[in-house]
């Protein structure tokens, strides 16, 4: 793979996600977006005609096709596993939407399995890559707002009651939780960089027996976490970072393009927007591609330990509020 200059793409499931990610695509050098596949091939057809795509492939044509090097899977997240598994064991690289597996033990089989067949894996926690939250970390280690104190993160969107949904069915290992909650996680775990000491968990569990609402602590010494996740109503999406001295406001923090750097009286100090014209995915396509390239097997943005941490806080979180799917054994 790194004697090649491009890295030809496909998709996996094409989505809402699948849209954005090939619109942003356009936007990265050395890829190329060369086949989709679906179980449903009008939709395929329909999404291969609109971004110029010349291959529509069964999953199983994917797996197994000479032309596609690299697999970008944004079906749910209940079929991460063995579509990345598949993908994998034909020497295909996988990015995977966000949660990568619905479990710990899923993912750490998939690491074992992309280091036998030498294939690159990467979660795509597209937040990880957004400047805005680049540069909140800057100010942080700049001292701008003194010693972090407590970080707090909400994603929540109303999601109207549908059993057979896949937010409310756990068989499709629905809930907020794995669909939103991921978010919050992996923010509070970007600007600490390290396991959290404690975890504290309380959620509502609906009558389909999934995580409705989910409210959790984490605490690293002297620094809290407060996260909260819903399915049953509109949240402000914002993170927070409260220091000593000030205190750093991003909205939409799992997407941000902006970020607010405040004073120890509220006063506005400094502001930073990306001004990006994308959506922001260009940025984990690029450096997928670039680990493709180099015949690397993990992003050090995005590494595999990163995937790990989120993984064993959510499964402690599933633990305290009981949360277990009826396909794990």
């Amino acid at each position: 793979m790194h004697n090649k200059k491009v890295v030809r793409w496909a998709i996996l499931g094409p989505g809402k996600i699948a849209r954005k990610f090939a619109e942003d695509l356009r936007a990265t050098s050395k890829t190329q977006l060369v086949a989709v596949a679906s179980r449903d091939t009008l939709r395929a057809q329909n999404f291969a005609s609109e971004y110029g795509i010349k291959k529509v492939l069964t999953y199983d044509e994917l797996y197994t096709s000479s032309e596609v090097d690299a697999v970008y899977i944004a079906t749910p997240h209940s079929f991460h596993y063995e579509q990345s598994l598949a993908c994998l064991q034909n020497g295909k690289a996988v990015l995977v939407e966000k949660p990568a597996t619905i479990n710990l033990k899923q993912f750490q089989h998939l690491v074992t399995v992309a280091h036998e067949n030498k294939a690159f894996l990467m979660e795509a926690m597209w937040s990880y890559f957004m400047p805005a939250l680049h540069k909140a970390k800057e100010w942080i280690v700049q001292g701008r707002i003194g010693s972090i104190k407590m970080i707090t993160a909400d994603f929540g969107y109303c999601m109207e009651f549908n059993p057979n949904n896949r937010i409310y069915n756990p068989w499709l290992a629905g809930g907020a939780l794995l669909d939103l909650g991921i978010y919050p996680i992996a923010f509070s775990s970007f600007i600490m960089d390290r396991k959290p000491d404690r975890i504290f968990a309380t959620a509502r569990i609906g009558q389909t027996g999934i995580d409705e609402s989910t409210v959790m602590v984490l605490t690293y010494d002297d620094i809290t976490s407060v996260l909260n996740t819903t399915v049953l109503a509109n949240t402000l999406n914002k993170g927070y970072i409260f220091g000593t001295e000030g205190y750093i406001e991003l909205p939409d923090f799992y997407k941000a393009s902006t970020c607010f750097l405040y004073g120890k009286d509220k006063e506005l100090i400094d502001t930073f927007n990306d001004n990006r014209p994308t959506f922001g995915y260009h940025y984990e396509i690029q450096e997928a591609t670039d680990c493709i390239l180099n015949g690397t097997l993990e992003s050090s943005v995005v590494s595999h330990h990163n995937t790990i941490l989120l993984q064993e806080i959510m499964k402690e979180v599933r633990i305290q509020i009981g949360l277990r799917y009826p396909m794990e054994t």
